[in-house]
């Protein structure tokens, strides 16, 4: 009776270490390692800039901010295109970070490194070669009413079978959420679903909860990322200084 249950139970868990990705290639859905380009498959036009297309209506708050912003780009999720430069007043002008989650597709949808440990998992980016730890021990996020605001707020993540799922909060409010001006809060919450879905894609869903900018959740696009051995312009095969260093532009400038 128990050599009858020993080889569909081994073969049953070795299907699940291990997938075959479109060339053939195995790999670990729970690993999610790797240099990472965001592309624009199956995306909307606009949409790879922005958490989507679909912003949820703001709150008066939301709005009385939206309107102060001012900014080169106009589309549905702009306060319309002004044509003064000396008039934009994007945070990044004046190097300011680039904050969560604008950093992911804004100000060019550059590459993104997971490397992962025992207890996180370190997000890398190559704007502004900045980086976020994403704690998987177990540990709960703070009271975002009394610990220090980020600009890349603080996470936790786990897994919901091979879905990595990341939670975060605390959040800088002086960030802009995309390169349109969409304003957030000190109460924003976002939830990220990360899915390797075979040995050359992974796929990201990202969703915005502001109760004191947004009436509803901010619902994203299904993003997909596709495996790179390197990143672009990189000879030692790492991310190239992609920085915002205010002696070296004299003047603020939109990247």
């Amino acid at each position: 009776m128990i050599r009858k249950f020993v080889a569909p139970f081994f073969l049953i868990t070795l299907s699940f270490l291990f997938a075959y990705g479109q060339r053939g290639k195995t790999f670990d859905p729970h690993d999610l390692s790797g240099f990472w380009d965001l592309t624009n498959s199956g995306l909307p036009r606009g949409a790879l800039n922005a958490t989507s297309n679909n912003r949820p209506q703001m709150t008066p708050w939301g709005l009385e901010k939206f309107r102060k912003t001012k900014t080169r780009d106009a589309n549905a999720l702009s306060n319309g295109a002004h044509p003064s430069e000396k008039e934009w007043n994007d945070p990044i002008r004046w190097c300011d970070p680039t904050g969560f989650p604008r950093v992911m597709w804004n100000p060019t949808p550059a590459a993104m490194r997971l490397a992962q440990a025992n207890d996180e998992v370190v997000q890398f980016f190559q704007n502004n070669r900045a980086w976020r730890d994403i704690w998987t021990d177990g540990r709960k996020l703070p009271d975002a009413e009394t610990a220090d605001a980020r600009w890349y707020g603080y996470a936790v993540g786990h897994w919901e079978g091979d879905t990595f799922v990341v939670n975060s909060n605390g959040f800088e409010e002086a960030s802009w959420l995309d390169q349109y001006g969409s304003p957030h809060s000190d109460q924003m919450t976002v939830e990220e679903r990360y899915r390797r879905v075979d040995y050359d894609h992974l796929e990201m869903t990202l969703n915005i909860t502001d109760p004191k900018a947004y009436v509803g959740t901010w619902k994203g696009d299904k993003k997909i990322f596709q495996l790179v051995e390197k990143p672009t312009r990189s000879a030692f095969g790492d991310f190239p200084e992609d920085i915002c260093v205010w002696s070296e532009t004299k003047r603020p400038v939109l990247q």
